[in-house]
């Protein structure tokens, strides 16, 4: 299962929708590789399983696929009442 382990966001960065590029690794300490946003969420919508790790708190959370009401294609954690591992706290690049 790919590991999302830094972002890389558009201006202003403030929501899931900014994210442009994940870099994931098949394990949390694997070599990273570089993904689109749209890549992703296309990965996630054929089944692949996609989850955060964060380095410094070992925090980790399922990534889903989500659609705006504009229609953009976008990946989120899944709900859980905890920000820490949401992918906006992920080392950006």
């Amino acid at each position: 299962m790919p590991f999302i382990r830094s972002v890389r966001v558009a201006y202003p960065g403030t929501s899931n929708e900014h994210v442009v590029e994940v870099r994931y690794s098949a394990t949390t300490t694997g070599p990273l590789r570089a993904g689109t946003r749209e890549a992703v969420h296309a990965a996630i919508r054929r089944g692949e399983r996609f989850r955060t790790f964060d380095e410094v708190t070992h925090n980790q959370a399922d990534v889903i696929a989500r659609v705006s009401p504009r229609g953009t294609r976008y990946i989120a954690t899944v709900a859980n009442g905890r920000e820490t591992d949401n992918l906006l706290h992920l080392p950006r690049h």
